[in-house]
């Protein structure tokens, strides 16, 4: 970019004379031929070089000013692009100079990364003209890039153009159609405000060995290190490189210096910040080349509230118990609502909304055409309302469908209760979750594509099997008898109730009345782990548990904790209040000696725990918890 405005720059040589003294004799690593050979001077970088360096970069700066626009000066539009933005700059014909008169760099959104670089270098032209309009509207001009196959954009057909492309290259045909190619390396200031975003490359503070010496003169702690009886055999030595004396450890072959507290941080983040090893390892390095007092157990705690291993190393992840919902008064008082799709198309459906009560198991399927909220509350109320009621409370996940405004309305309406579960945990809505892998399994099995065919045979044997939580099936519960199947071919006369109509109606209401619900039995024999840091941390790193890019941490935050119950914390996740499981969350630990220490986040009792729930964490906090998250049973002698 330099040498481009170097004709701008009065006295450019003499400002940068100093610069190329200092690069005499060294050879460009990318343009020689032999890249492995080696200068024998080193680069030395003076207070000369240094106030070269700050007079060029001001000369740029005042090179680049934007020039008054000449009328009727002739025009150039440079344009480029990057994976992240795009450039260019106006520039005006002066004499025989080109003259920047404005500039553009914009970044690109993140769907526009993902275009090809055809459309991204044809969208740098279309927004550069759309910012310049009121410059070259009535005007000729020519625009330069260096994507070669632009210049042919205009004499291709344009059954080989996308849509977009098509309005981006009528956009431009009205204002010009003149694209010239021009070579990478020459279209130096559109790549470079292509180019805003650089990755910044950050290094741990190097140490100041005659501040260490300073320091050691007024150290406490090395002090009463040298009036006790230590091993430690600590004395003088001398360093010839940095010419100064620490004190240091000589009971080993290698001189361990003594690190005073202020600089144990900086000596950590050199050795841990290298490959960020465990607490074993670091320690090990430090050890051997240092010393402080309580070294390992410091060592241990500043790996341990390391944010980036915290947030990039996966240990264990939590596990809590189950709880259970408070149990329905009645039938059809608590629903369950989710959605299954996309399926294959079969009559025009490929999605299914599912409904299923709690108390009787009873389970609906309606086929629909989308998951629209216009849909799902046409499918509850014709679906279910219609036939059962209105239930009083209603459990869903957090899709977008059930938190639209339409079905708040319609619970509110009908006056439902409802309960959100968390985000990416399926498990809070698992007896729905539980019906949806018996009935995609049953529709598979039937190997028919036309599954809106079979789904009515499905539903009636899922309806007619027997549940081993209730030792019936949701027909008996629902209708008080047994639904008659295909297989039942012979009718035994003696079944037949010859009881009157009003005593038959009498005596069902009775025996309804009777059925006393039951939770579901928990199939599973999962090992629970639940940090105790969980109960009071201030602070939390959330699990990613989307679908992430290679070498992006498994974990974010830290994230502040506003509140917490049983199961669920509150965060702050970008500015909001988000409530998250507590089996995606970690404990987020910090230094003490650099972080104060946090008020605990108040507990709000979850009102939907039960006896059982209550019961399993009790046993859990019974189980000794080790270091390393293992769960061991010591006697009963050891804990008393």
């Amino acid at each position: 970019m330099y040498n481009f405005y170097r004709r701008f720059i009065p006295r450019a040589a003499h400002i940068l004379a100093p610069l190329n003294k200092f690069l005499e004799g060294h050879q460009n690593k990318r343009k020689s031929p032999h890249p492995s050979k080696k200068t024998e001077n080193t680069l030395q970088w003076t207070e000369e070089t240094e106030k070269a360096f700050t007079l060029a970069k001001q000369a740029l700066v005042d090179a680049t000013l934007l020039k008054y626009p000449i009328p009727g000066a002739q025009l150039s539009l440079w344009t480029d692009a990057s994976d992240l933005a795009i450039g260019s700059s106006l520039m005006q014909l002066s004499g025989d100079k080109w003259e920047p008169i404005a500039f553009l760099s914009m970044k690109l959104s993140k769907s526009q990364r993902n275009w090809s670089t055809y459309d991204r270098e044809l969208y740098a032209i279309y927004a550069s003209i759309k910012k310049f309009r009121h410059m070259l509207e009535g005007r000729n001009f020519s625009i330069y890039t260096d994507q070669k196959p632009l210049i042919f954009a205009f004499k291709q057909k344009s059954e080989k153009c996308s849509p977009r492309q098509l309005r981006h290259l009528d956009y431009i045909s009205q204002f010009s159609t003149d694209i010239r190619h021009v070579n990478g390396k020459d279209n130096i200031i559109a790549d470079t405000l292509s180019r805003i975003e650089i990755d910044a490359i950050t290094a741990p503070p190097n140490l100041d060995y005659k501040k260490i010496a300073q320091e050691q003169l007024n150290d406490s702690e090395l002090e009463q290190l040298l009036k006790s009886n230590s091993s430690l055999k600590l004395e003088k030595h001398y360093f010839p490189l940095e010419d100064i004396h620490l004190i240091c450890d000589m009971s080993t072959n290698q001189p361990r210096p003594f690190i005073p507290k202020a600089y144990r941080q900086i000596v950590f983040e050199n050795v841990h910040f290298l490959s960020h090893p465990g607490t074993s390892a670091t320690s090990n390095l430090i050890s051997k080349r240092i010393i402080w007092p309580k070294m390992k157990s410091d060592i241990r705690d500043r790996v341990r509230a390391c944010t980036k291993c915290q947030r990039a190393k996966v240990f264990q992840h939590t596990k809590a118990p189950l709880s259970t919902f408070s149990e329905p008064d009645a039938r059809f008082s608590h629903i369950h609502l989710d959605y299954i799709g996309p399926l294959p198309i079969s009559e025009g459906k490929k999605y299914c909304l599912t409904i299923i009560d709690r108390f009787t198991r009873w389970s609906e399927v309606i086929p629909t055409v989308d998951m629209t909220a216009e849909t799902t509350a046409h499918a509850l109320v014709y679906g279910w309302i219609s036939r059962f009621g209105t239930p009083l409370t209603i459990t869903t996940d957090q899709g977008r469908y059930f938190e639209s405004t339409l079905f708040h309305e319609l619970t509110n309406m009908i006056g439902s209760h409802r309960i959100h579960s968390a985000s990416y945990h399926p498990q809070s809505n698992g007896m729905i979750e539980r019906l949806h892998r018996h009935l995609k399994s049953s529709l598979m099995a039937h190997e028919n594509l036309k599954w809106t065919e079979t789904l009515p045979v499905v539903l009636l044997g899922l309806r007619t099997a027997i549940k081993r939580d209730l030792n019936a099936t949701s027909s008996q519960l629902v209708y008080g008898t047994t639904l008659r199947l295909p297989s039942d071919l012979l009718r035994d006369d003696s079944i037949v109730n010859a009881t009157a109509t009003p005593t038959y109606v009498s005596n069902l209401i009775l025996m309804m009345r009777k059925l006393n619900p039951t939770n579901p039995t928990y199939h599973g024999n999962d090992k629970f782990f639940v940090n105790p840091s969980l109960k009071s941390c201030s602070h939390v790193f959330l699990r990613i548990d989307k679908v992430r890019p290679p070498l992006t941490p498994p974990y974010s935050g830290p994230h502040i904790v506003k509140s917490r119950t049983d199961k669920n914390l509150v965060i702050d996740l970008n500015g909001r209040n988000v409530t998250v499981t507590i089996d995606r969350c970690k404990p987020a630990y910090e230094f003490s000696e650099t972080i104060s220490p946090r008020a605990t986040p108040k507990v709000i009792q979850n009102q939907f725990s039960n006896r059982k729930s209550q019961e399993s964490n009790e046993n859990l906090s019974n189980v000794r918890i080790t270091r390393y998250g293992r769960h061991v049973h010591f006697p009963k002698r050891l804990c008393e």
